[in-house]
């Protein structure tokens, strides 16, 4: 392989905007004596426009970083000046030379020399030529959302930080490696699933209501025959992966068939999952930390300048709330004490959900502690994100290693200030008898898990692994603690799934 030469990932595209800036950057270093000149050719959108009799400013932006790039137009220059007057919000093509700029605020600029029209905005009434639009306006704009500024700072953070995770887990000796996303297993309880079929629905409606035997009578003149589902997790395919790999993760599409309308929910959402082997339960909560402290600090400092406009406007705040994460050690309590607190601190959590809860949504052993109460926890006691560990065995999973209690099994969730739950993940239970009694105890069938099974039977070994809503991510890197449908390009949820 000596031989080999590596080649070079970069290929010749038109110039953007962010090279124009660096090749400026990288000639003042060594010629801060002269003035710089330099002829260029870029294409980009009008994010704003001001005209003066003999001159006209337009604010260029093509995408390639937050920064604009002013373009100074004079009437002696240029030669259809006088058709810039509509040129708010079009898409155009720019010839000039770029010049260090007089102005404060901004490095350079492109005296323009000729200026082509590529696309126009015809529709005076468009809401690209309104300014400060509401994030939640624009969501019936789907997909003219990246002209905003708000949105494509949104999406660059979103972009960055799936840059960042395959970098801190190919860091760890970890395998990206994606399951199907077609399964014929439901994952036994992690959420409403979606039937996928080629079937006519009516009748397939009729069969339902006339069959006692799914598999046989309904679905066997279906693709599989057999009844599929979208997954709704690829844990149990990346535990076969991790077997025989060690370190697997995804960031497969998983989807929940849940109606719900509020800001947290998707039916369809990126799902980051790992799966480890060797591992226990310090080990899982060691991993979940570090990767979100990474993934967190890296962003900042790749997309300072998107952050810095976010805190100015849209999300202000952000950057010390995130900054403050990455400088604490996330708290680390049991399930039990959890519950402790809630019950010491009922009052309180009453009064700031006064419009959310009442009493009666008020934990008691065995029940989910509720995400309201979870991020008292995280927001007002520890100020911090928070892992709860050893979860009631009722309330979780039936793959989850059991406890020597008997009562309780290694389950672990990161809980996180303004947000609630980011992270669920457990050790899994390795042996075979423990998982076939667990399985048994609950009335489950194991006939369409017995690949899953056999994965104790022989050749067993320990391991944890979780998952991680990205989606749920990119809005505490963003908006904080806005709606999960701002920070996804085109959503798909309960009764929305428009493009």
């Amino acid at each position: 392989m000596e031989n080999i030469v590596e080649p070079n990932p970069k290929v010749a595209l038109k110039r953007q905007i962010i090279n124009i800036i660096n090749d400026y950057k990288e000639w003042v270093k060594t010629n801060t004596q002269q003035d710089y000149a330099k002829d260029e050719k870029i294409c980009g959108w009008v994010r704003d426009f001001r005209a003066q009799s003999e001159n006209a400013f337009i604010s260029l932006y093509d995408g390639s970083t937050h920064e604009l790039l002013q373009v100074v137009c004079t009437k002696s220059s240029i030669s259809n000046f006088d058709t810039l007057e509509n040129v708010r919000g079009a898409c155009i093509e720019v010839f000039g030379s770029v010049i260090k700029s007089p102005a404060k605020g901004q490095l350079i600029e492109l005296l323009a020399k000729n200026i082509n029209i590529i696309g126009n905005v015809d529709d005076k009434k468009s809401i690209l030529l309104v300014k400060n639009v509401p994030v939640d306006t624009l969501r019936a704009y789907q997909h003219l959302r990246p002209r905003f500024r708000t949105f494509s700072y949104i999406y660059k953070i979103r972009s960055t930080l799936l840059k960042n995770i395959h970098t801190f887990f190919h860091s760890n000796n970890f395998y990206n490696i994606d399951p199907n996303i077609i399964t014929t297993s439901d994952c036994e309880g992690a959420g409403e699933v979606f039937t996928i079929t080629t079937l006519d629905a009516r009748a397939l409606s009729k069969n339902e209501v006339n069959s006692t035997n799914h598999d046989d009578d309904i679905y066997k003149t279906d693709f599989f025959e057999k009844q599929a589902f979208l997954t709704v997790s690829s844990q149990l395919q990346l535990e076969a992966l991790s077997a025989g790999l060690s370190r697997v993760y995804t960031l497969n599409p998983s989807f929940r068939a849940e109606k719900s309308k509020t800001k947290r929910h998707l039916a369809c959402f990126t799902h980051l999952e790992w799966e480890i082997a060797f591992i226990d339960i310090n080990d899982l909560m060691n991993f979940s930390e570090g990767l979100i402290k990474y993934v967190i600090g890296k962003t900042l400092k790749d997309c300072e300048g998107e952050y810095i406009e976010l805190d100015k406007f849209t999300s202000k705040g952000i950057i010390e709330k995130l900054s403050g994460f990455i400088n604490c050690e996330f708290e680390r309590i049991s399930y039990d004490n959890a519950l402790t607190l809630i019950h010491e601190n009922k009052k309180q959590i009453l009064k700031k959900f006064a419009k959310e809860l009442t009493i009666k949504d008020i934990p008691n052993w065995g029940d989910d502690l509720g995400s309201y109460c979870e991020r008292y926890i995280s927001e007002d006691i520890y100020k911090k994100p928070t892992f709860v560990y050893n979860y009631p065995r009722e309330l979780k999973s039936f793959y989850m290693k059991i406890n020597s209690d008997g009562k309780t099994v290694q389950g672990v969730d990161l809980l996180i200030p303004g947000l609630g739950e980011l992270i669920g993940s457990s050790i899994r239970e390795e042996n075979y008898e423990k998982l076939c009694n667990e399985m048994d105890r609950r009335g489950m069938d194991k006939t369409k898990l017995e690949w899953f099974i056999d994965l104790r039977r022989n050749s067993t070994f320990e391991h944890g692994g979780a998952g991680l809503g990205f989606d749920r991510l990119v809005n505490m890197c963003t908006l904080m603690d806005g709606n999960i449908r701002d920070v996804v390009p085109f959503p798909v949820a309960f009764q929305e799934c428009d493009y």
